[in-house]
C-alpha cells in the first residue's frame, strides 16, 4: 500500500514539475508583437543614386508588388512602376527625406538592382558604406553604372506587357546567354573587388535606347549596355564604350556565347562562339614583368557563304581576337587602366615582385608589355560541311 501510494506521488511531481518547466518555456517564445501588414510597407526594387552640387540624388523603383514575382503573362497595368526621389547630405539622408512623402513604410528588404550615375562614381566608397552598414539591404543586389539619367533607366519599357522585373537591369543572363560582353557584379563581388589590392573592377554601363524596337508605330525605349566604368580599388579612372573594351568579352569568367564573323579570301561564315577561357601568366626578367594571356576558344559556324576552309575560318577567328584584346589593352594602358588584371597576378603570385614594384599605386601596364595567344576549336560545322575549296 505505501509502495503504491509513493509511486503515484512521484508521478504527480513529476507532471506538475514537467507543466512548470512548460510554463517557464513558453514565455521565452517570441511573439509577433512586430509583425507589419504588407499593406504598410512599400518595398524598393531598385535604388538609383547620383550626386549634384554637393548632396546626393537619390531615386527609388517601386514595382507593384503582385509582379514582384516574374511572370509571363500580360498584366493589365503595362507600366506598374512608381518612382521616387529624395536629396541629402548622405545616401540614408536622402532616403530619409523620401519618406516623408512615402504614404507607408519604404524598406529596403527587397532591393534587387543599385544604378549609379557617373556623377557620383567619385563617392563610391560613402556608397557602399551606406548601403551595407544598415541591415535591409541585400548583398546579393545587382551594381551598375549609366552616364544618363536614372529616370531614363527606371521608365524603360518591357515586351508584352511583363514585368519590369523581366528587363536587362534585373535579369541581365537571358542577355548573356546571346551575347555575352562583361559580367554583372552583384554587390558582394563589388564589395570584393574594390576593395581587393591592385585589382581592375568593370561595372557594367547601362542606357536606354529607342533605336532597335517599335510598338505600334511608336519607339520602344529598351535597356541595353553600352560600355564599362572602370575602377582600381576604390578609385574611379573612366568610362569606356563597348567597342573599345570589346576584348575583354573573351576573359569574362562568365562568357556563354557571342556572334563572329569569319572572313577568307573568297568566302566567309558566322560562327557561335560558345566558350571562350583565359588564362594569365607572368614572368619576371631583369627586374621587368612580362605577361602572356592565353585564351582558348570554341564554336561551331551558323552561317556561310562562298568558300571558306577551316584553316582560314580559325585563323580569321584567332587573328581578329588577337586584335580585339591588344587594342583593348592598348586604350585602356593609355589611359593608366590595368583591364586585364595584370597588377593583381603580380599581388597574388609575385609579391615580393610586387611589393618592392608595385605597392602604392605606382605601377602601370606598359606598351606591349602582354603577349596574347589565342587558339580557336572548330567543334561543329552546321547542317553542312565546310566547302574546301579544291
Amino acid at each position: 500500500m505505501d509502495t503504491a501510494w509513493l509511486a503515484k506521488r512521484r508521478r504527480f511531481v513529476w507532471k506538475r514539475a514537467a507543466l512548470i518547466g512548460l510554463m517557464f518555456s513558453s514565455l521565452l517564445l517570441e511573439g509577433c508583437w512586430d509583425e507589419i501588414n504588407l499593406e504598410d510597407v512599400s518595398y524598393i526594387s531598385s535604388l538609383g543614386i547620383d550626386y549634384s552640387e554637393g548632396h546626393y540624388v537619390v531615386y527609388a523603383q517601386m514595382i507593384k508588388f503582385g509582379l514582384i514575382a516574374k511572370t509571363e503573362t500580360v498584366q493589365p497595368d503595362p507600366n506598374p512602376v512608381w518612382i521616387g526621389k529624395g536629396e541629402g547630405d548622405t545616401i540614408l539622408l536622402a532616403l530619409n527625406d523620401l519618406t516623408q512623402a512615402g504614404q507607408a513604410i519604404l524598406s529596403l528588404e527587397h532591393l534587387k538592382t543599385v544604378v549609379v550615375q557617373e556623377r557620383a562614381m567619385f563617392k563610391m566608397r560613402d556608397i557602399l558604406d551606406g548601403l551595407n552598414r544598415q541591415r535591409a539591404s541585400r548583398y546579393t543586389s545587382l551594381m551598375f553604372g549609366t552616364r544618363g539619367t536614372i529616370e531614363n533607366i527606371f521608365t524603360t519599357d518591357t515586351f508584352f506587357d511583363q514585368s519590369p522585373l523581366n528587363s536587362i537591369m534585373y535579369s541581365p543572363n537571358p542577355l548573356n546567354s546571346q551575347r555575352s560582353f562583361i559580367r554583372p557584379y552583384a554587390m558582394q563581388l563589388a564589395v570584393q573587388t574594390l576593395k581587393e589590392p591592385a585589382m581592375t573592377t568593370t561595372l557594367p554601363a547601362l542606357t536606354a535606347n529607342k533605336d532597335f524596337w517599335k510598338r505600334k508605330k511608336q519607339p520602344l525605349k529598351i535597356q541595353l549596355f553600352d560600355g564599362i566604368f572602370v575602377y582600381r580599388e576604390l578609385n574611379y579612372l573612366g568610362f569606356m564604350t563597348e567597342s573599345d573594351a570589346r576584348g575583354l568579352r573573351w576573359v569574362n569568367p562568365e562568357f556563354q556565347n557571342y556572334l563572329f564573323d569569319a572572313i577568307g579570301n573568297e568566302g566567309r561564315a558566322t560562327v557561335a562562339v560558345v566558350s571562350s577561357n583565359s588564362h594569365l601568366k607572368a614572368s619576371i626578367n631583369d627586374g621587368e614583368a612580362d605577361f602572356s594571356l592565353q585564351v582558348s576558344m570554341k564554336g561551331q559556324i551558323d552561317e556561310l557563304y562562298g568558300t571558306l576552309s577551316e584553316a582560314e575560318l580559325v585563323a580569321s577567328i584567332e587573328d581578329r581576337v588577337e586584335q580585339q584584346i591588344g587594342e583593348t589593352y592598348r586604350k585602356g594602358q593609355s589611359n593608366g587602366m590595368d583591364l586585364f588584371q595584370l597588377e593583381h597576378h603580380l599581388y597574388r603570385y609575385h609579391t615580393a615582385y610586387w611589393k618592392q614594384n608595385c605597392k602604392g599605386g605606382k605601377w602601370k601596364p606598359k606598351p606591349n608589355q602582354m603577349k596574347i595567344e589565342v587558339k580557336f576549336n572548330l567543334i561543329h560545322s552546321g547542317n553542312f560541311d565546310l566547302n574546301e575549296s579544291t
